[in-house]
């Protein structure tokens, strides 16, 4: 940029190209050049409202990213930029760092309109509507994060993998509805879940995003020649460290997880057979008229073939429909047994499915374990640890299902007390924002479980079923 002092026109003039060129913006105001990743992230962040960046370390986001706070302040009126962040301190040692640093190296026509302090940066004319701050992204605060609004709402979410599901479903995301926001999610992906994560991974919502993945390779200093020894640095291409830090993709399970998701994605990719000698079990998973799903699972020994899934019934219309399906269904794929939830109001379907007639298997998930006692709580986490046992068996297929794949990696366990304790349910629903209702179902099956877990199982059962009796 000319030290010659602009006037009311060519700055009018100048001010229009930045718009409309982030990386000529750069050139001029901080001397830098923008690598190739950075002009699509800058790209994106010119014409699009919702953006995700997962990335590893060194590829150049932090940088990027202050380019465009700045852009944001220098080319827009009326611009709130707000950036998120799990920590303050590394906030401040990062984003807020560079922050500053350009802000120095600005032509003084520039600097000068601008007052940079600890947490916000404004403009010297009219500062309550332009400015920049950067604040805590924490659910205790949510209330606080939701009264953000300005005509040029501007939102960065930094290390958005550890930024709480509640902060950007209870506040950020509310910004959409301002006349011209920007929400950019920007992380290293850490975490095989949560909000971020499903920007990426969930069909229900990923195709609102525009996507950029950066890795090692895009970093400005890339050097072939050392990127081996970077490789043996993060302990080598087979650990969670090098996947996400160095290829900046998600891990393929969180550390402390139930389930793997290595073994949760094989399943999908599988194809198997399931036994003729082994028949058809149902789970249901029954849930009021409220939010909840009522789910059932339909399982043929190593492999699901398929879920139902019932919204706002009560138990007696919920009866009636498993006892249409089971009428429905070819006498050689109906279920030998029928395994219900009967906690609560399941009690109720599973009673009237007796007196249908049908065969049933009540399990209380509250209840005393029926196998290995000594190993578990409660009947909740001996089903979960057998459904884990199943997927980890690696000869199993489970359908490519975003729900079941996130609810069954979701939940974590406990096994310091000598007993395995699965996650309290409250806590998935919280992390998910929903109930784990196809996994739950899943899981029911397994109180009827091979013959392996010897158990005796009892239930109405007015239909004879061939060679049933090695299963009770």
């Amino acid at each position: 940029m000319s030290e010659k002092i602009p006037d009311v026109d060519q700055l009018r003039e100048l001010i229009d190209f930045y718009h409309k060129d982030i990386p000529a913006f750069a050139k001029q105001l901080f001397d830098v050049d923008l690598t190739a990743k950075q002009r699509e992230i800058a790209e994106a962040f010119r014409t699009s409202r919702q953006i995700t960046i997962k990335g590893s370390v060194g590829f150049g986001k932090t940088f990027i990213m202050t380019i465009l706070i700045w852009w944001s302040l220098i080319t827009h009126d009326q611009v709130q930029v707000s950036i998120f962040g799990p920590a303050e301190q590394t906030l401040k040692a990062s984003v807020w760092k560079e922050v500053q640093q350009l802000h120095s190296k600005m032509h003084p026509y520039f600097k000068d309109g601008y007052d940079v302090g600890a947490t916000r940066v404004s403009r010297k004319v009219n500062p309550a509507s332009c400015f920049a701050e950067y604040r805590l992204a924490n659910k205790d605060n949510v209330a606080s994060v939701r009264g953000i609004h300005q005509i040029n709402n501007f939102i960065f979410a930094d290390e958005s993998s550890n930024i709480d599901d509640e902060v950007f479903e209870g506040a950020l995301l509310n910004i959409m509805n301002d006349p011209n926001p920007k929400l950019v999610l920007i992380s290293n992906p850490s975490k095989a879940s949560g909000f971020f994560y499903r920007t990426w991974m969930d069909d229900q919502i990923t195709d609102l995003w525009v996507k950029i993945h950066g890795s090692m390779m895009d970093s400005p200093s890339y050097n072939p020649e050392t990127y081996e020894q970077i490789i043996k640095n993060y302990g080598g291409v087979t650990t969670r460290a090098y996947r996400t830090l160095v290829l900046g993709e998600f891990p393929l399970s969180d550390v402390d997880g139930l389930i793997s998701r290595e073994h949760i994605e094989t399943a999908v990719a599988n194809e198997c057979v399931p036994a003729d000698n082994i028949p058809v079990i149902w789970g249901l998973d029954p849930a009021g008229a409220g939010a909840d799903s009522s789910v059932l699972c339909i399982r043929h020994d190593n492999k699901i073939l398929g879920f139902h899934e019932w919204r706002g019934l009560e138990p007696t219309q919920l009866s009636y429909k498993v006892r249409d399906l089971f009428e429905k269904t070819p006498k050689p794929m109906r279920p030998a047994v029928i395994s219900v939830d009967a906690t609560g109001l399941g009690n109720g379907v599973a009673s009237n499915l007796k007196d249908f007639g049908l065969p049933v298997h009540s399990a209380i998930f509250a209840g005393t374990p029926t196998r290995h006692p000594e190993r578990y709580s409660r009947i909740r986490d001996q089903l979960w640890w057998e459904m884990r046992e199943w997927i980890h068996s690696e000869n199993v297929q489970i359908p490519n299902h975003p729900q079941l794949i996130e609810e069954l990696a979701t939940p974590t366990y406990d096994d310091s007390t000598g007993k395995i304790k699965i996650e309290d349910k409250k806590q998935i629903k919280k992390r998910l924002r929903r109930s784990p209702d196809f996994a739950d179902a899943l899981a029911i099956t397994f109180a009827v479980a091979k013959s392996r877990y010897s158990s005796k199982y009892s239930w109405s059962k007015p239909i004879e079923y061939a060679d049933l009796a090695r299963y009770e």
